[in-house]
């Protein structure tokens, strides 16, 4: 099965790791870092278009930057529980 996480992207859900809520997030911690080195890497998505991301969907290759929140994705996925 596959989560469509908005900008016509769609994920398969068994490559997901964490779906992280950006806009409770700390901005200066572990998860700025790693979207910086992602950043570095040229493993970064941003489908959020010109919106400010409210997700990080983190995947085994990836990292996506999505305008749905992690709440609404994790209700598409029905992973409510595993929300990070």
């Amino acid at each position: 099965m596959y989560l469509h996480i908005g900008n016509e992207i769609s994920i398969p859900l068994r490559k997901i790791i964490a779906i992280i809520d950006l806009e409770t997030a700390d901005p200066t911690g572990r998860l700025q870092e790693l979207i910086e080195l992602a950043e570095r890497q040229q493993k970064v998505n941003v489908t959020a278009g010109k919106s400010d991301p409210k997700s990080c969907i983190i995947t085994d290759d990836r990292l996506y930057l999505s305008s749905i929140s992690a709440l609404t994705l994790a209700r598409r996925a029905e992973i409510k529980d595993r929300l990070q």
